[in-house]
């Protein structure tokens, strides 16, 4: 599996910002294509988060009660 996480357009883009030979104009595009790539992960994030507080919360209530049960055996 490679370790390489991000895509090979994302890479460009991020050396296209670091590079210094390249014209400003060009690096501000890739500047502001990161950015926007950015926003879309984010959002994309969102809309797909699952909260899952009352599952934690559901288990913990249940650990608590094994733990009062095992006590209260001894």
């Amino acid at each position: 599996m490679s370790t390489n996480k991000l895509g090979p357009y994302i890479q460009k883009l991020m050396a296209t910002v670091i590079d210094s030979k390249e014209d400003e104009f060009v690096k501000e595009l890739a500047w502001n294509e990161l950015r926007r790539l950015n926003v879309d992960v984010e959002e994309f994030l969102r809309k797909h988060k699952t909260d899952d507080s009352e599952q934690v919360r559901e288990t913990v209530e249940k650990q608590l009660l094994q733990e009062e049960a095992t006590d209260g055996d001894n």
